[in-house]
């Protein structure tokens, strides 16, 4: 009969400790609903904008509905998806070819009431996402299949790196 009362005991104390040193579920952003609505000002010919804004929702942030009413902007420009030849064989056949998808991103935060203004000459980061996957000439469908998974996968890991990378530029508000 001990053994349950063990084990709920040792539950309570381990929840009370995470709790007490600050430990929040991953994916979870401390303060971010108080940081402000956020407005991705994205081009229109973004691939990838929807995806950043549901990530954000996510993310536990608020979109705002135009950029007058936001105090963060979020811009997103430049997309690049290439392929390039990675190596050949001795025949001068493919053998290996790399996916590249890339984003600009650039952050600008309301200060002071004012509303958010990117500042000038500001360079942008560069957030790129690669893989390299082998290229066999007889199997073409399947290959071509593999690359579109990769595709797919790229295009959630680049997500993945501008929420963070956005996180991390606002990270100074969210602790103040």
């Amino acid at each position: 009969m001990g053994f349950p009362l063990l084990h709920i005991t040792f539950a309570v104390l381990l929840v009370a400790a995470l709790s007490s040193c600050g430990f929040h579920l991953r994916g979870s952003v401390v303060g971010a609903s108080e940081l402000g609505s956020i407005f991705v000002d994205a081009e229109r010919d973004l691939t990838i904008a929807e995806e950043v804004r549901e990530a954000l929702i996510d993310a536990s942030f608020e979109l705002a509905p135009n950029r007058d009413d936001a105090q963060i902007l979020l811009r997103l420009s430049n997309e690049l998806e290439s392929e390039r030849v990675v190596s050949v064989t001795s025949n001068g056949r493919i053998s290996e070819l790399e996916l590249t998808h890339a984003v600009n991103l650039l952050i600008a935060k309301s200060e002071d009431g004012e509303k958010p203004a990117y500042q000038p000459g500001l360079p942008a980061n560069r957030v790129e996402v690669n893989r390299e996957y082998t290229y066999d000439e007889t199997g073409v469908l399947g290959k071509e299949n593999e690359a579109r998974i990769l595709r797919n996968e790229m295009r959630r890991d680049l997500v993945r790196q501008i929420i963070l990378r956005s996180i991390a530029g606002l990270a100074p508000s969210v602790t103040s």
